[in-house]
């Protein structure tokens, strides 16, 4: 009887070690699981760190030119108290070009529409460790030359820790939401060159300045095949690039992938792409930490099916060739 007792003792025991093991090497394979912010986290731009004091007329620049001008009652606490002393630290992250947007996960789009961009910036104002918050201030996005188009402020926003950045248009009935063309800003005091001057923001965090692209001609969805299931929906992101309107579209991976065709689909939730325009395609994965890559362009067109050839590339050289876009 004791002999029976202790040999169903060792197999309970053993069967135990069996199923840990089987769970420790299951885990193993798959890892945590990791939204796509985190995944792609090491493409992200580097914040400057610029300071100002707080209750100070103070004006900072950023890396690519933008203007940030603060006033004596610019900041708040969270209880919207104005802020008059101390050293308040900006981290601020420019994103003028399309390399910067994809590698910061912003798109161009509100609503589903296309923006014509002409700038972004990411600021995060903070006081001895703690978060603060924006009054009013100005903020000037630098441009090569002058323009007349009317730009409006954007506020973006993300649905989840799992989404790209998306935007908002700000309220324009506020004096200072909207620029009737560029401002040449030696007008302003500030130096020389043109900007679209925004002195009505109210927000910090990622602002954009955009156009609404309305768009009446003929859309399309596009269908983009990957080489097999290990490209999918968690660790592969799609981003589809309009250069004249220096615009970012990123394809919903979560809603947009179909597993039995290895395809991702842009445009399939209702926000379709225009036909007839200037395109680049990038596709980005991260496999268990190697990173892979896919660039081509042409011109959109009814139908459209790319096959995307994914290689290996490092974290940098992916960071160096978006750059180029």
């Amino acid at each position: 009887m004791k002999h029976t007792i202790q040999l169903i003792l060792g197999l309970c025991l053993a069967a135990i070690i069996i199923v840990a093991a089987c769970k420790k090497s299951s885990n193993n394979a798959t890892g945590p699981t990791q939204s796509l912010n985190q995944l792609f986290s090491g493409l992200r731009t580097t914040p400057q760190n610029l300071s100002v004091q707080a209750g100070t007329d103070t004006t900072l620049y950023g890396a690519d030119s933008t203007i940030l001008h603060f006033y004596p009652n610019s900041f708040m606490d969270n209880a919207g108290n104005v802020i008059t002393n101390g050293a308040v630290n900006i981290q601020l992250i420019e994103m003028y070009k399309p390399g910067d947007m994809i590698c910061n996960r912003t798109s161009s789009t509100a609503n589903g529409q296309l923006l014509k961009s002409a700038g972004q910036v990411d600021i995060t104002a903070t006081m001895n460790g703690k978060e603060i918050f924006a009054n009013k201030y100005t903020i000037g996005f630098k441009q090569s030359g002058s323009s007349t188009e009317v730009m409006s402020l954007y506020y973006g926003g993300n649905e989840n820790a799992d989404s790209f950045t998306t935007w908002t248009v700000s309220d324009n009935s506020i004096p200072g939401t909207v620029a009737s063309g560029t401002t040449d800003s030696i007008g302003f005091g500030f130096g020389q060159g043109y900007y679209y001057f925004f002195e009505g923001c109210t927000k910090f965090h990622t602002i954009n300045c955009d156009l609404l692209y309305n768009d009446t001609g003929k859309n399309t969805i596009v269908s983009i095949v990957v080489p097999d299931t290990s490209f999918n929906e968690t660790n592969t992101q799609i981003f589809i690039i309009f250069p004249t309107l220096n615009d970012v579209t990123m394809g919903d991976s979560r809603q947009g992938y179909i597993a039995s065709t290895n395809t991702f689909s842009i445009g399939n939730d209702g926000d379709e792409m225009p036909v007839g325009m200037n395109y680049e395609l990038v596709v980005i994965a991260n496999k268990n930490g190697q990173y892979y890559y896919y660039e081509t362009s042409g011109i959109t067109a009814s139908g459209m099916t790319i096959n995307a050839a994914m290689a290996p590339e490092t974290q940098w050289d992916i960071v160096a060739r978006v750059a180029a876009l």
